[in-house]
């Protein structure tokens, strides 16, 4: 009996011109003998077309310039394909999480394009927002939270807005986009302390409130990552920014052997901490609290944005702060009206990369936190998916979704802050 290779249908779909051997099969895979021979005689095929229709048409225009025509289209080919596999996956999750079924094995069309009965395409005709409302149901806001949310949302917009409008015209963003900056932030800020786990429930068959069920505390588990995620981000830029300017002004004996102590810690994962972590919150008596949890990612956070903003600080005069202190500034002083004012990038950089970080970290918190109403985005997500035969997908992934909207909101509102400071601290000290 010859072997059935299971192949992803995109590859399928769009490599093999023999449709007719293909079998819809579990609804979401074509399966055909040696698939994946096929798809890489496919892929072979059409990298080969492109390269020798480039080389033809540098033949008929620029001849000594036609082979590099084809290599350079080759590459192109190489790199669209992997952008389509790295995407494919997200774009798959967003289509799940606006289907009406919660199982993927659901039946697809028996007619219609390929890609639709495979299941690569999702079908128009099962497109709904239930599963995004089974996951806010048991989300009960108060007034003056839903008017927080709202003008978080409005002052977004804006700041949004001013950044497009900076672009296009290539000048300084409006004063009006730091002013809704600032709104965002302290708005949403407000909104994430005052919510608490008393306002996700269910309501019974006579009006009684019943706990909520994993689903539906994922908004309460997005308000707990983003402030163990805020709190860290703060706590990383006062240690990172005293530490790193200890190291890089001052001489004291030491230095040195705890820069290279630095470094070698980086060496080690951080999961190898684990026991003795435990150890040490179980004998402070913060396990299943924040506190223990922030402080756990505040001293991961240490060497490495330490070693950043020094090497950041070293590419800045000294004479600044020797001004400062000519002018009667003590030295705390010229660091505080000297130093930080003009290092609020690299502070933004490292806050937004702690922030980042600890937004996805999971298995510190798995061993740390053991109450449900204390849990993070990915605590939650896990939970939902513990059991592959009964997790419902559709929920799960409208669940992912919404907890992806924070950090990706951050990132793109501020990416520039990063993109901008990763080679700042890269000078020779």
């Amino acid at each position: 009996m010859r072997r059935l290779w299971h192949v992803p249908p995109v590859l399928l779909a769009l490599l093999l011109p023999a449709t007719a051997l293909a079998q819809v099969e579990r609804g979401r895979f074509l399966v055909i003998p040696y698939g994946w021979a096929w798809a890489l005689l496919g892929l072979a095929v059409i990298a080969a077309a492109v390269a020798a229709i480039a080389y033809l048409y540098g033949r008929l225009t620029k001849p000594g310039r036609a082979l590099r025509y084809a290599l350079v289209s080759l590459k192109h080919v190489c790199i669209w394909i992997a952008i389509l596999v790295t995407v494919y996956p997200i774009v798959y999750l967003v289509a799940v999480s606006f289907n009406r079924s919660t199982s993927l094995a659901t039946v697809p069309p028996r007619t219609g394009n390929l890609l639709l009965q495979s299941g690569v395409l999702p079908d128009p005709a099962n497109f709904s927002l239930i599963q995004y409302q089974r996951v806010l149901s048991e989300t009960h806001l108060d007034g003056y939270q839903w008017a927080l949310l709202a003008l978080s949302l409005a002052a977004l917009l804006v700041f949004l807005v001013a950044q497009l409008v900076a672009a296009l015209s290539r000048g300084a963003r409006p004063p009006i986009g730091r002013y809704a900056g600032w709104t965002v932030l302290l708005a949403s800020g407000v909104l994430i302390i005052s919510i608490t786990p008393d306002q996700f429930y269910a309501l019974g068959p006579e009006g009684q409130r019943i706990r909520s069920s994993t689903t539906g505390m994922m908004v309460l588990y997005i308000r707990n990552t983003l402030l163990v995620s805020g709190m860290t981000g703060l706590f990383a830029v006062m240690i990172s920014t005293t530490a790193g300017y200890a190291f890089a002004r001052m001489r004291f004996e030491g230095r040195y052997q705890t820069l290279m102590i630095f470094v070698f810690v980086q060496m080690f994962p951080g999961f190898m901490a684990l026991v003795a972590i435990f150890y040490l919150m179980n004998y402070l008596g913060l396990l299943n609290t924040y506190p223990g949890l922030i402080l756990a990612y505040s001293g991961g956070a240490i060497a490495f944005s330490s070693w950043i903003f020094k090497g950041y600080l070293e590419s800045i005069s000294p004479s600044l702060e020797e001004a400062a202190m000519v002018d009667g500034a003590t030295r705390w002083g010229a660091f505080w009206r000297v130093i930080l004012p003009i290092s609020t990038p690299m502070l933004l950089f490292i806050f937004l990369l702690q922030f980042i970080g600890t937004y996805s970290e999971f298995l510190l918190a798995n061993v740390l936190l053991t109450s449900n109403e204390l849990w993070t985005v990915g605590l939650g997500l896990r939970a939902m998916a513990s059991d592959a035969l009964t997790t419902q997908w559709g929920l799960l992934a409208a669940s992912a979704i919404l907890g992806s909207l924070p950090i990706l909101i951050i990132f793109y509102t501020f990416q520039n802050a990063l993109t901008g400071q990763y080679t700042a601290g890269g000078v020779k000290g």
